[in-house]
């Protein structure tokens, strides 16, 4: 790391590790899935849950407002109307909403790629099969950038698209689609686009894609820090007011967004605490900068150690060509027989955590993939011992494994 980077990390790292509630014993590389909230935000939750079950009916009366208020917050984080903003649980949540929204006919289309989140995939998989509806899988390498991607997915479109459904940033490839270039192109086709965007809420700078004809999803639990059970839907216009909470409720009568304050009997307080999470990050770095630049300068400096570190005991390089790479999350090739499927990945991972090392391990293409990430709390040392501790793991899971001779 260079002298910059250092400071930053000092600035970022040393501090950032003592506001969340981390089990210190483990070294957290893997915010990509699931984040850490700060400690105080933790605490407002807490006293959020505590007013709920002090008096059930009135937390529940007097959700609609609590919501709006903090719609009206997140709306300004992610510049867009807090109109078009709704609550959901998670990203996952979101895609079922709007699965069971979407009208298909016989034979109609649904493109998704071959990086799309597998809970997404089998959504749009379940959806087709009812209306008898076809989906179309479109290859796209590792290595494309945005021209030759945008290239693959629009040639894919027929008369019979209905929907297509991109991931903003991939789960198991960490990789960015074009996805504002191909809501540009599809802009005046009537099909429409959805895009998943669990990773990029709090990641990118202007994550919410907007449109007449497009539905952006993102978690607030991942990079922006909020507690579990955190999402917001962003839709506008007639698409908007075709979407329904998975859950009826007595909000069905309201029109979007407002019908999505009420499902049910669902604990919101993570979804009511996460403009706290952003204010207090915000509160203790200035603004979101320097936590993404943070995230960055030590996404790459882990991924070339690990890099380094795997390239004795790899047949091939273990830097990729990621087409559309995200620094802070970056993708580096395991040694082949590491892991070739998701119980292989498992297993991996599985070995990773008794090690003390929260990582991402994923598979493509038939081949494993380490993902790390890296936030406000993480630290240089934290990449450091991984890309120590991490050749002899591997080749211990991967002899473990092995058929006895």
């Amino acid at each position: 790391m260079d002298e910059r980077a250092r400071r930053l990390h000092t600035v970022l790292g040393d501090s950032g590790r003592s506001m969340f509630a981390l089990d210190p014993t483990v070294r957290h590389i893997n915010h990509g899935s699931y984040g850490a909230s700060p400690r105080v935000t933790l605490e407002y939750q807490a006293q959020l849950k505590a007013a709920l079950d002090a008096n059930p009916m009135r937390w529940f009366e007097t959700l609609p407002p609590r919501h709006a208020a903090v719609r009206d917050e997140l709306a300004q984080f992610l510049r867009v109307p807090s109109s078009t903003l709704a609550w959901v649980p998670n990203a996952s949540a979101a895609s079922t909403v709007v699965f069971s929204s979407l009208e298909l006919d016989a034979g109609d289309e649904v493109i998704v790629t071959d990086h799309a989140y597998g809970a997404v995939a089998q959504g749009v998989t379940r959806l087709v099969e009812r209306r008898g509806a076809h989906v179309v899988t479109v290859g796209v390498p590792l290595s494309a950038g945005e021209e030759q991607t945008r290239a693959l997915i629009l040639d894919a479109v027929t008369p019979r698209t209905r929907v297509v459904m991109l991931d903003q940033i991939s789960s198991a490839t960490a990789r960015r689609f074009p996805v504002e270039a191909v809501a540009d192109a599809l802009a005046d086709t009537g099909i429409l686009l959805v895009i998943d965007g669990a990773h990029g809420l709090g990641l990118l700078e202007d994550p919410v894609v907007s449109g007449d004809h497009v539905i952006w999803f993102g978690n607030l639990h991942k990079y922006a820090c909020g507690p579990r059970g955190a999402a917001v839907l962003a839709a506008r216009g007639d698409i908007a007011q075709r979407l329904w909470p998975a859950i009826d409720s007595w909000g069905a009568a309201e029109p979007f967004p407002q019908r999505f304050d009420l499902q049910g009997s669902l604990d919101s307080t993570a979804f009511l605490s996460a403009a706290h999470a952003i204010r207090t990050m915000v509160a203790a770095f200035g603004d979101w900068s320097p936590i993404r630049e943070h995230s960055a300068v030590l996404g790459r400096y882990g991924a070339d150690l690990l890099i380094t570190a795997l390239g004795p005991i790899s047949d091939d390089d273990p830097a990729i060509d990621v087409g559309m790479p995200v620094a802070q999350q970056p993708l580096v090739r395991l040694p082949r027989g590491a892991a070739h499927d998701g119980r292989s990945a498992r297993s991996l991972k599985d070995a990773f955590a008794e090690d003390g090392f929260e990582v991402g391990v994923s598979t493509f293409g038939g081949r494993g993939y380490v993902r790390i990430s890296a936030h406000a709390y993480s630290e240089a040392e934290d990449f450091e011992a991984f890309a120590e501790r991490a050749p002899r793991i591997i080749a211990d899971t991967v002899a473990a494994h092995s058929p006895a001779r």
